[in-house]
């Protein structure tokens, strides 16, 4: 690859270890300026992860949707400075341009990224492909409906045409500048193409920074399931629900809020005795439930690698679902196959799946420790850290390396 003449000064000229990393994304996991979404889980562990000074990474967020933020030069976000946008797109050019970024983490990509991409011609960029969704993905996600209302499209299917990446990543190559590509699972490299429009990429794994310690595990004496997401359409939550009805002596927590409400939102309405709604919750609280809950039940008909799969897998929890992303619920739990739609034609299913998991004691502890121990080994902080560095090199920015 090409590198042009201002990056090779600029590594010259760069101290050691001392870099400033602008993170794009459209959400920050914070309830304050809009969504929960994995997307910003990961700019919060970016942010949590250079905390520690010794790395010599400066993290600035730049947020490419329109937020109501009070104060722009003043907003922190997981303690790191925010960019928004701003309606004058000259004064947002020369504020970008002020900053002096020497690599831009792109938290997956989304078409409203690449003005921000144009600004900075010269900028290194690294995609951290996260949720990859291909023609065929798009064309499942589309086929949801919340029963009783199958006339009424769902709040929140919608997916933006991704592959204006692709013309980024030709124009980077002409000019010189690097684009890469990291991803936290295997299986999502081959997605690239029909998501981005991006032929022949290099996809390192970049891992997650899974930085939860339940400890010592104590389960629950009454058996209680969980399930961990946005109570939205997309992921089903009417099939816990369902689920609920068939087991009444279990207790099924909701942990999670929904983002949309009216027309085509799910209404939590009519709701089992056994059925808890908790809402969002972090911290001890949240490893606490998932810590002592007998296994995570995901309804959701698409996923990356998700999240809520590896944090309830560190606190030893198996999981129930109907995804089986990178095969981590066969290996740790149960997958009860693929169900379009609705998804209540697998209930059947879950019920078959959910039965055995609560019977076999042995079988859920061996499924969370091994899961456990696959999590600690693989998706962790160090691990993260090792990969970035290696991309940083690649990207030709001096990050992590002697002068000289």
């Amino acid at each position: 690859m090409v590198v042009s003449s201002r990056q090779l000064e600029k590594a010259q000229v760069k101290s050691s270890k001392t870099i400033k990393l602008g993170v794009v994304a459209n959400e920050f996991f914070d309830l304050s300026i809009g969504r929960m979404g994995g997307f910003g889980w990961a700019t919060r562990q970016v942010a949590k992860c250079f905390q520690d000074e010794s790395l010599g990474v400066e993290v600035v967020f730049l947020s490419r949707e329109a937020m109501e933020i009070p104060d722009p030069e003043e907003t922190l976000i997981h303690g790191c400075r925010l960019i928004p946008r701003h309606p004058n797109f000259l004064e947002y050019c020369r504020r970008i341009w002020a900053e002096n970024f020497d690599l831009l983490l792109s938290i997956d990509y989304r078409p409203n990224y690449s003005p921000l991409f144009r600004i900075l011609l010269q900028t290194p960029i690294i995609v951290w492909v996260r949720d990859p969704r291909t023609p065929e993905d798009v064309a499942k996600i589309a086929t949801i409906r919340i029963p009783g209302e199958e006339d009424i499209k769902p709040q929140g299917l919608w997916t933006p045409d991704c592959t204006s990446l692709g013309k980024v990543f030709q124009t980077s190559q002409w000019l010189g500048r690097p684009v890469l590509f990291g991803t936290p699972a295997s299986f999502l490299r081959e997605k690239v193409l029909g998501t981005y429009g991006v032929k022949n990429a290099e996809v390192a794994l970049l891992p997650n920074i899974i930085d939860i310690e339940p400890g010592e595990i104590t389960k629950s004496e009454k058996p209680t399931v969980v399930f961990l997401a946005r109570l939205d359409p997309y992921k089903r939550p009417w099939l816990f629900v369902e689920l609920a009805k068939h087991f009444p002596d279990v207790e099924f927590i909701f942990l999670g809020k929904a983002h949309f409400e009216g027309k085509g939102a799910w209404k939590p309405e009519g709701l089992p005795e056994n059925v808890r709604l908790m809402g969002h919750i972090v911290g001890e609280e949240k490893i606490r439930l998932l810590s002592s809950a007998w296994m995570l039940v995901n309804t959701s008909i698409h996923e990356g690698l998700a999240v809520s799969f590896q944090e309830s897998l560190k606190c030893e929890t198996p999981i129930l679902s109907s995804v089986d992303p990178e095969g981590v619920v066969s290996r740790f739990g149960v997958y009860v196959g693929r169900w379009d739609g609705s998804g209540m034609e697998g209930m059947p299913k879950f019920i078959d799946g959910l039965t055995r998991l609560l019977e076999d004691h042995e079988l859920r502890t061996r499924l969370g420790k091994e899961g456990r121990e696959w999590v600690s080994k693989t998706h962790n902080k160090s691990r993260f850290l090792e990969v970035f560095q290696e991309l940083c090199t690649k990207a030709g920015v001096n990050y992590g390396r002697d002068e000289g």
